[in-house]
C-alpha cells in the first residue's frame, strides 16, 4: 500500500522521515518502507491471515514526531466490480467530467504563467467541482486525491483571527536607483572598429565594451599635414647644424695642442646642444605620426550591471552624442509614487510600505521611504515621493507600474486570507476550505480591504455553490 504523509497545517509533503509500522493484531509483522517521492511511502508486509488490521505508523523527522493510526486495513477481501449506473435523463457524468477537466486544465495553464501555485490549486479544484455537478452533491465538496495535492503542491493555512494593519493604496513606477543605470554615448564621430561585449552580458565598471576610431575632418587633415611639413623643415635644419658643429669640434680636437682649451670646450658644448635639439624634434615627429594614425577611443562600462540590447557591429558609423550602450543594475531600485493631498499624512518614516506589481500580483516587497515630496507632477498635481527597494533577483523592472501599500499603525482583529488563495467563480470571490484529507469545500466570501499580501474576509457563505 502507499502512504501519503503531509504536514497538518501546511499540507506540504513530509520528506525523508523515518517510519516504523506495526500491526496491533500481530505486533511481530514486519513491514518494509520505501520512499517513492517526497511524502509518498510504499509499505510492504506479509500478514499471517486474511482479516481486518489496524496499523500504527510512528513518524520520526527533524521537525518533530507523530503517530498515525490506520484502522480497517482489510487483507484478503476480493474486490467487487461496481454495478453499472442506471440510465438517467440529465447530462451524462462523463460530459461534466470532461468539462471540468478542460476548465481545470485551461485554468492551470493560464495560472502557471501568471500566478502563484495556490491559485493553480484553486482552478484545479474548480475543475473538479465543475465535474461533480452531475452528482447529487451539487458541488458542495470536491475530492482531491493526495496524489493530486502533492503533484500540484497544494498548500493550506490554518484559519485564525490575527492582527491586521489597514492599508492605503498609492500608485507609482519603478525608476533606476542612483548609479543603477549607465549610458555610454559616442564622444566623437567615428567608426566602431571592435565590439567586445554581448547583449545580456554581465559587465563590470571600467570594462571595455567597444573601440571607436575617430573621424579626421578635412581642416584637421590639412593642419596635420602642415604641422608635419614644418616639423620636417626644422628637423633638416637641426641635422645641418649637428653636422656643422661636429666638424668644428673635430677640427679643434686635432689642433688641441695649439688651440685654446676654452675654444675646444665651447665647440663640444655647441655640438651636444645641437644633438639634443635634433633628438627632441625627431621624437615629436614620431608622436605626431602615431597620433595621426591611431586616433582611437575605448568605450567602457560606467557601472557594473547587465548590458541592454544594442545594434552596434564592427564598421558601424556613429555620430557624437549618439547613445551606444545602456547598462542596468537592478540590485537596488527606486519607486516613484504619486501621492495626493489626502494621503500625505501617512507618508512617515515609521510606517511600513509594501510594493506589489500592478499587473502580476505574485510579486511583493517591502520598501523604505528615502525622500519626502520635493516636486509636483504638473499633469495631475500629485506629489512625487521616492522609496528605496532591494531587488536582488531583478523581479521588478525599470518602468514597471506598481501599487504601494502604506500600512497604518492602527491594528484590528480580523480574519484574513492570502491573496493567492482567492479565486473567482461565476463572477464572485470564493475560497477552498479543507474539510478532510482529500476533500475541499468551495465557499463564496465577502472580502474587505487588502494590504497587498492578505485580504480581510468579512463574511463566508455557508451555502453550497451551485
Amino acid at each position: 500500500m502507499k502512504l501519503f504523509v503531509a504536514d497538518y497545517l501546511t499540507n506540504r509533503p513530509v520528506d525523508k522521515a523515518d517510519l516504523t509500522i506495526s500491526a496491533m493484531e500481530n505486533p511481530k509483522t514486519v513491514f518494509e518502507v520505501t520512499l517513492l517521492s517526497p511524502g509518498v511511502y510504499e509499505l510492504r508486509g506479509a500478514f499471517p491471515e486474511n482479516k481486518s488490521y489496524s496499523l500504527n505508523v510512528q513518524i520520526a523527522h527533524p521537525n518533530g514526531a507523530d503517530l498515525i493510526g490506520i484502522p480497517g486495513v482489510v487483507v484478503g477481501r476480493k474486490l467487487v466490480a461496481q454495478a453499472a449506473a442506471p440510465p438517467h435523463s440529465h447530462t451524462p457524468g462523463w460530459i461534466w467530467f470532461l468539462g471540468g477537466l478542460l476548465a481545470g486544465g485551461v485554468g492551470m495553464w493560464y495560472l502557471s504563467r501568471r500566478r502563484k501555485r495556490l491559485l493553480t490549486m484553486a482552478l484545479l479544484l474548480a475543475g473538479a467541482w465543475f465535474s461533480s455537478l452531475g452528482s447529487s452533491d451539487l458541488g458542495n465538496t470536491v475530492d482531491a486525491p493526495k496524489e493530486t495535492q502533492f503533484l500540484f503542491e497544494i498548500t493550506t493555512q490554518l484559519i485564525a483571527v490575527g492582527e491586521y494593519h489597514s492599508a492605503t493604496a498609492m500608485f507609482g513606477a519603478i525608476v533606476p536607483a542612483s548609479g543603477g543605470m549607465g549610458i555610454v554615448v559616442a564622444p566623437q564621430s567615428g567608426r566602431i572598429t571592435r565590439v567586445q561585449a554581448k547583449v545580456g552580458q554581465t559587465v563590470r565598471a571600467g570594462q571595455t565594451l567597444a573601440v571607436l576610431q575617430q573621424n579626421v575632418s578635412t581642416p584637421e587633415q590639412v593642419g596635420i599635414v602642415a604641422s608635419n611639413a614644418g616639423l620636417a623643415i626644422q628637423i633638416e635644419t637641426a641635422r645641418t647644424r649637428v653636422t656643422a658643429t661636429r666638424r668644428e669640434f673635430e677640427r679643434l680636437q686635432k689642433i688641441a695642442d695649439i688651440a685654446a682649451a676654452k675654444d675646444v670646450q665651447a665647440a663640444e658644448a655647441t655640438y651636444q646642444t645641437a644633438q639634443s635639439e635634433l633628438q627632441i624634434l625627431e621624437a615629436k615627429a614620431i608622436g605626431a605620426n602615431a597620433s595621426a594614425n591611431n586616433r582611437t577611443i575605448a568605450l567602457v562600462a560606467p557601472i557594473s550591471g547587465v548590458l541592454a540590447t544594442f545594434i552596434l557591429s564592427p564598421g558601424a558609423e556613429v555620430v557624437a552624442g549618439q547613445t551606444l550602450f545602456t547598462v542596468t543594475n537592478l540590485d537596488k531600485v527606486y519607486v516613484e509614487a504619486q501621492v495626493y493631498d489626502n494621503d500625505v499624512p501617512i507618508i512617515r518614516s515609521d510606517n511600513r510600505f509594501i510594493v506589489t506589481c500592478s499587473t502580476d500580483d505574485h510579486k511583493s516587497a517591502e520598501v523604505r521611504l528615502i525622500s519626502q515630496a520635493q516636486t509636483m507632477n504638473p499633469g495631475n498635481q500629485s506629489q512625487r515621493v521616492f522609496f528605496e527597494m532591494d531587488n536582488p533577483k531583478g523581479e521588478f523592472k525599470i518602468g514597471e507600474f506598481v501599487t504601494i501599500k502604506a500600512l497604518n499603525q492602527q491594528t484590528s482583529r480580523q480574519i484574513t486570507a492570502p491573496n493567492a488563495a482567492l479565486t473567482e467563480i461565476n463572477g464572485k470571490t470564493a475560497v477552498f476550505i479543507k474539510t478532510a484529507p482529500e476533500k475541499f469545500a468551495l465557499r463564496y466570501v465577502q472580502t474587505g480591504e487588502d494590504d497587498g499580501a492578505r485580504t480581510v474576509i468579512l463574511k463566508v457563505s455557508r451555502k453550497a455553490i451551485r
